[in-house]
């Protein structure tokens, strides 16, 4: 699963987010509550465009996380801007920085 999970984000790290994504996928399924491997296939979706998965990939994230983990509010922000979503994607991004501040 480890191996997975690096053979992902090293695709998603040199240009091809696609293939990565499919490791990751296949790396989510193998064990679906590691929030690591959730966190690069959500960063890996938005740089493919897919923002409407990576939101998904964030909620999921926020129920097995919680709100308030900082990484989640910037990825949220990054998705949703991605998604064409500004005004939700600026909230996202303050309480990115909000929650950074308070730490």
């Amino acid at each position: 699963m480890h191996l997975l999970h690096v053979l992902g984000y090293l695709y998603g790290c040199h240009g091809q987010a696609k293939r990565g994504v499919a490791y990751l996928l296949i790396a989510a399924q193998l064990e679906p509550r590691n929030t690591g491997v959730l966190k690069t296939l959500a960063h890996l979706l938005i740089l493919e465009g897919e923002a409407d998965k990576a939101l998904a990939t964030v909620a999921r994230l926020e129920t097995l996380d919680g709100h308030d983990h900082p990484a989640l509010a910037l990825l949220k922000s990054r998705a949703l801007l991605a998604a064409g979503r500004k005004t939700e994607a600026r909230s996202a991004l303050r309480s990115f920085l909000s929650q950074r501040g308070g730490q």
